[in-house]
């Protein structure tokens, strides 16, 4: 008996599994983006937004009866508003509802129909210290996810984002 309990120990012991993370994955222009799902309240389609005359990419939309700012995510990550996605205009628009760590809340607009995904500690790799300085992109962090035969997914920096 105590040869066989000591089997299923080891057994158990090599299908121990690494920790995963759960994130919102949505594509923008050409590149995949993720953030934790620990941030995101909710997922809705994106009403009708205003109140951005100087295109500097924060806007305001009514959302469960009061103003809830809008941050184009698009220009802040590329820094400009057409980032290629030719999208038609009648086609849904997705809106993240994200929450910080003060409760405050506001909206990323995304082009593409997000999705869950389950992701090991081990699949978060580092960017090299170049490309974060000399890169065109902004408010990512310092780590990628690459996932088996897919592109990876660039973190965004909630912070940064802010």
């Amino acid at each position: 008996m105590t040869i066989s309990s000591s089997r299923l120990a080891r057994r158990l012991a090599s299908k121990k599994q690494e920790k995963k993370q759960q994130l919102i994955t949505f594509l923008l222009g050409k590149e995949q983006f993720s953030i934790p799902i620990d941030f995101v309240d909710k997922v809705t389609t994106l009403d009708k937004v205003y109140g951005d005359p100087q295109q500097k990419g924060v806007s305001l939309t009514n959302y469960q009866g009061r103003e809830l700012i809008v941050i184009d995510v698009a220009q802040r990550i590329f820094g400009v508003t057409d980032i290629g996605n030719n999208q038609p205009n009648n086609e849904v628009r997705f809106l993240l509802i994200l929450k910080n760590r003060d409760n405050d809340i506001l909206g990323l607009p995304i082009d593409s129909h997000p999705s869950i995904i389950r992701v090991p500690k081990s699949a978060f790799i580092p960017l090299p210290d170049i490309y974060l300085t000399q890169g065109n992109i902004h408010c990512i962090s310092s780590t990628i996810i690459k996932v088996e035969n897919q592109s990876p997914y660039f973190v965004l920096d909630i912070n940064q984002l802010l």
